[in-house]
């Protein structure tokens, strides 16, 4: 073969081989991102929770849910804004430790205060079911969820464990509520 083919056969098995490596790496990186089984994070999750309930109580379950949504809402966005602080704090030379965890422990103790409200009306909610459908309901509530696909976090969590609750990318009655 002469050389002129064979830079042509190179260049060709180059661009075959780019090729395969990218669609294997688009096929990896959509595996990685597929959505996973079950019930969606955080407060959809919660909506679809309630799904297991009869009509009356699905629509109560909604109405208590975005209800405490919006009314936390404002908490954890303002959470949300202490922890970008905090770690912002990092970036000053100096860096300023102190400043970094004072906005970090106060944007937990906002996370806290949110998850608590939540925790009390979804409490309230069911002491009003009668036992059988507070029994579904709990059951559904304290399933373990996997992370997101990868293992990636939301970047939203405090770090604190509880029933259901994996990582930081929490799923259940006590996730962190949708950015806003």
């Amino acid at each position: 073969m002469s050389r002129r083919g064979l830079l042509i056969a190179l260049l060709v098995s180059l661009a075959v081989n780019l090729f395969v490596l990218g669609g294997l790496s688009g096929a990896a990186l959509m595996g990685l991102w597929r959505p996973h089984d079950g019930p969606p994070p955080g407060p959809a999750r919660l909506a679809a929770v309630g799904e297991s309930l009869p009509a009356p109580q699905r629509q109560a379950w909604d109405a208590v849910v975005r209800q405490t949504i919006e009314t936390s809402g404002p908490k954890l966005r303002q959470a949300r804004a202490l922890r970008r602080q905090g770690w912002q704090a990092l970036t000053s030379d100096p860096a300023d430790p102190q400043a970094a965890l004072a906005a970090l422990n106060q944007s937990r103790a906002l996370e806290l205060q949110a998850r608590g409200a939540m925790d009390q009306a979804v409490v309230n909610f069911a002491a009003t079911l009668p036992a059988d459908q507070r029994r579904a309901l709990a059951q559904a509530l304290s399933r373990a969820h996997p992370h997101p696909p990868g293992g990636r976090w939301s970047g939203g969590g405090a770090g604190r464990e509880g029933p259901g609750r994996e990582g930081p990318d929490r799923n259940g009655p006590d996730a962190p509520l949708p950015h806003g």
